[in-house]
């Protein structure tokens, strides 16, 4: 009886003993690769949604793909030059379509990596994120109005629309100072038509020469602009750094016209390179200086399916 009852101890100390060590720590879950929203900005279209696509510029490599559950229906949103903004906001947190006659806005969840439907503003086209603050512009073909995109809704107008005098152009431009440029406030020199922000720099200029009409793709400093030919023998074909002063405007082509021809561009946020897309989906940089040489670029990106917006 002595000895099972010792059994019987000597089996709860090993019962207890056993119980009393620390548990093995969890395996460690690894941290989810953190969002990388910088680079080449552009819209990969899919079968009823769209994907933002942030790319590297010096390689092409994906290094984020952050799915739209919407298609953008717009059917001119992206023909001309465009930035970052006319798609996503200037931090990448918050991003627009233009679908079905309303401007649609979504807000990214970083936890599932993709963007979220927030609101919608009916009757409008042409969203464009201001550069600075909480504006997201728009227009009816009439007038220029905005709303806070982190909680949209209040429509505050901004300005009526003026239309250029050509089809291709720009009919506003916000303003990095918070408001809206319109043709209202043209100046002219000779062949070049152009609008200068409040602190008085340039800020979008058209520019005919020898039959061709080129258009704005971004400007360089307070007086210089890369300019894209739109109309003309030149048309989507040649590049040209334009520079404002004296009392008119000197133009340099920068790139010739070539085949295929330029579909996209987009400058470098420093402004010293200048990226492009052909119409057979072939990518291109150049310097935006005189005397450039174009060179192939993006080269571990896929050509099919991928429509250029901007550069973050």
């Amino acid at each position: 009886m002595v000895a099972r009852m010792g059994c019987v101890v000597l089996l709860a100390l090993l019962v207890t003993a056993c119980g009393s060590g620390t548990p093995p720590a969890p395996a460690a879950t690894p941290d989810p690769v953190p969002l990388d929203l910088s680079g080449v900005v552009l819209l990969q279209r899919g079968a009823g949604h769209d994907d933002v696509v942030f790319a590297d510029p010096a390689t092409g490599a994906v290094k984020t793909t952050l799915p739209l559950p919407g298609h953008d229906t717009s059917p001119s949103r992206f023909d001309g030059p465009a930035t970052k903004l006319d798609l996503v906001s200037p931090d990448g947190r918050y991003a627009t379509l233009e679908t079905g006659g309303e401007v649609d806005v979504f807000k990214l969840n970083k936890r599932d990596r993709r963007y979220e439907r927030t609101g919608a503003v009916p009757g409008f086209r042409n969203p464009r994120f201001g550069p600075a603050g909480t504006k997201l512009y728009f227009d009816d073909g009439k007038a220029v109005y905005s709303t806070d995109y982190t909680r949209p809704g209040q429509n505050t107008k901004e300005a009526d629309v003026v239309p250029p005098d050509d089809q291709h152009g720009q009919a506003w431009w916000p303003d990095p100072q918070g408001g809206v440029l319109t043709w209202k406030n043209v100046h002219r020199a000779g062949a070049l038509a152009y609008l200068t922000d409040s602190a008085g720099a340039l800020a979008y200029a058209t520019y005919d020469d020898a039959g061709t009409r080129y258009h704005l793709v971004t400007a360089l400093d307070a007086t210089t602009a890369l300019m894209s030919a739109a109309t003309g023998t030149d048309a989507h074909g040649v590049l040209a750094r334009l520079k404002l002063g004296g009392g008119g405007a000197q133009l340099t082509k920068l790139v010739e016209r070539s085949e295929p021809r330029i579909s996209k561009t987009a400058a470098a946020p420093d402004r010293a390179t200048v990226l492009y897309q052909s119409t057979r989906g072939e990518w291109f940089d150049s310097p935006t200086t005189p005397g450039a040489i174009t060179r192939p670029a993006l080269k571990q990106l896929p050509e099919a399916g991928l429509q250029l917006v901007g550069w973050a």
